[in-house]
């Protein structure tokens, strides 16, 4: 069993109590369903189900584990204790957690409304992996931040966005904890003559794929044979191949919908663009990093932790008011307001990349395709040293064990 050392070269294991949701396919519990299983037989730790049941493309991965190692909060076996009878659901769950002997407490993302109540003398610890972004000012998110113990965050921008956005103690333990991604054998090879643009995600307004658009229009007038290759359903589906079809664009821009092989996708690609006004963290840019694409981002929230200006991509400054998108239709507005801004240490009013710099730095990708193997072979080296889920269960176990170990 691999274990963590402290400074007396102790092994450590504590006994985590994951307080997680496994009902949809969202995120969080594709995500933690990832973690879990890679880590169940190494590490001792107990799910505690927030909702009942587990999604059925889920299940297969729990079934080995099931035994003794997921838990519901909301009453013994296959019974349910009134949300009413809260007196008696809180007993039970009190109950639960002594007799599980759980050392700590970690909340995946949850940030208001907990279905379970936290023992006085339990540490908690807050993942948070974009719910600062999205949670109301109310009274219950400050007393939970309150009796918070630590805080994992999957990005720098998460933690600041807790800390300028919600008061959360700067003197609290905290951790950045990086989403990580098995590198897959196979990646884009850039091939001379060709430059295909992707983008992936849903169609809608925050992921600004009308900028993306934008930049791809400009880049035909330098590079003619450029391709964009759009992988994703949403409502901006419409008016992207309405303005698609007005600039003369339709024979150059193909419309994947939602792509089964994405790993056939990503590896298909010349370069990646997410121009999201808003994105935590920004898997899909991590995925094409992983293939070796090089992608460009603005500096917003999370994106520029993981995309190097000129290294394995390029990181523009959102220096553009995102209501002229109205031009496009009201629709290309809807979003949020306000986002972390890495270049000011801030939150800000969100803004999007101009097209003409995006269209200019693509441009010079185009016609050098040994630059962008080069920066592929960066992006793949990073993702490997640097985002490895191998390393992933010490750090998160570690971290726990110095919060136990701090309460102590």
């Amino acid at each position: 069993m691999a274990t963590i050392a402290d400074g007396n070269s102790k092994p450590l294991n504590p006994r985590i109590g994951h307080l997680v949701s496994l009902k949809n396919l969202g995120g969080i519990e594709r995500y933690f369903t990832r973690y879990f299983s890679r880590f169940a037989a190494e590490y001792d730790q107990h799910i505690l189900k927030q909702t009942d049941g587990i999604h059925p493309l889920l299940e297969p991965y729990y079934k080995q584990h099931a035994a003794g190692r997921i838990h519901s909060i909301k009453g013994p076996g296959f019974v349910k204790i009134p949300r009413a009878f809260h007196n008696i659901r809180s007993r039970y769950q009190r109950s639960l957690l002594e007799r599980l002997g759980i050392e700590a407490i970690l909340v995946w993302g949850k940030i208001v409304n907990h279905p379970l109540r936290f023992p006085d003398n339990t540490p908690v610890v807050h993942f948070e992996r974009g719910s600062a972004w999205l949670v109301d000012d109310q009274p219950a998110l400050h007393t939970y931040l309150k009796r918070l113990d630590g805080a994992l965050c999957n990005s720098h921008a998460a933690l600041r966005m807790l800390q300028l956005k919600w008061g959360l103690s700067s003197e609290l333990p905290s951790r950045v904890l990086y989403n990580t991604i098995e590198l897959p054998s196979n990646h884009a090879l850039h091939p001379e003559g060709r430059f295909r643009l992707g983008f992936a995600g849903r169609l809608v307004p925050l992921k600004a794929p009308m900028v993306a658009l934008e930049a791809f229009a400009g880049l035909k007038t330098q590079y003619p044979q450029a391709e964009f290759w759009i992988a994703g359903e949403g409502p901006l589906e419409g008016t992207l191949r309405k303005q698609a079809k007005q600039w003369g664009l339709e024979g150059s821009v193909r419309f994947c919908g939602l792509v089964d092989d994405m790993a056939s996708f990503y590896s298909s690609l010349d370069a990646f663009i997410c121009p999201s006004w808003r994105e935590p963290f920004g898997n899909v840019a991590q995925e094409a990093l992983a293939y070796g694409v090089p992608t460009l981002v603005g500096a917003v929230d999370g994106l520029a932790e993981q995309v190097q200006d000129g290294v394995n991509g390029a990181v523009l400054s959102p220096r553009r008011n995102r209501h002229e998108l109205g031009k496009y239709g009201q629709a290309c507005l809807q979003g949020p307001d306000e986002v972390y801004s890495p270049e000011r240490d801030a939150i800000v009013q969100a803004g999007i990349i101009e097209p003409e710099e995006t269209a200019r730095v693509l441009g010079e990708w185009a016609g050098n395709p040994a630059r962008r193997r080069e920066m592929g072979a960066r992006a793949r080296a990073r993702i490997r040293d640097e985002f490895n889920i191998d390393q992933y269960g010490q750090q998160l176990v570690g971290f726990m064990s110095e919060v136990i170990a701090r309460g102590r």
